[in-house]
């Protein structure tokens, strides 16, 4: 039996995410991937906090650029939209070439502009090593 002050380990199962397609270019490649770790943190200056596995090749465009889109997935989003961008390495596809629902930001990195609420365009400006994800 539990004692009384310790956490349930299960209660991690509940927190509520959302989903969300991470966009990067690193030179002429544009990429993306399914991420489910997104939120505001601060809003003076207006900032978020991603987190990404370091398997994605999103990733590692991001680490070498630094720039980013994410586009916020809403209720309408279909599987086969996850299929693209989740279940497949875009260390072997180019994603975005043939996709037609994206278009670029003022940064030059798509977004994804359907089944989508918005999208937010960001910079790094801090960075942590969570062992698999950064």
């Amino acid at each position: 039996m539990k004692g009384r002050n310790e956490m349930n380990q299960k209660t991690m199962y509940h927190i509520s995410y959302g989903l969300y397609i991470l966009t990067a270019k690193e030179g002429s490649f544009h990429n993306g991937c399914v991420i489910n770790t997104c939120g505001q943190v601060t809003t003076n200056p207006n900032q978020i906090t991603i987190a990404v596995n370091k398997e994605n090749k999103t990733h590692d465009m991001i680490q070498s650029t630094g720039e980013f889109n994410v586009s916020l997935l809403d209720t309408t989003a279909t599987f086969d939209l996850f299929k693209h961008f989740g279940f497949q390495s875009g260390k072997k596809v180019d994603k975005l070439r043939d996709f037609q629902d994206k278009e670029k930001s003022s940064n030059g990195i798509y977004y994804i502009t359907k089944h989508t609420n918005g999208y937010i365009s960001a910079k790094v400006v801090n960075q942590l090593d969570l062992g698999t994800h950064t």
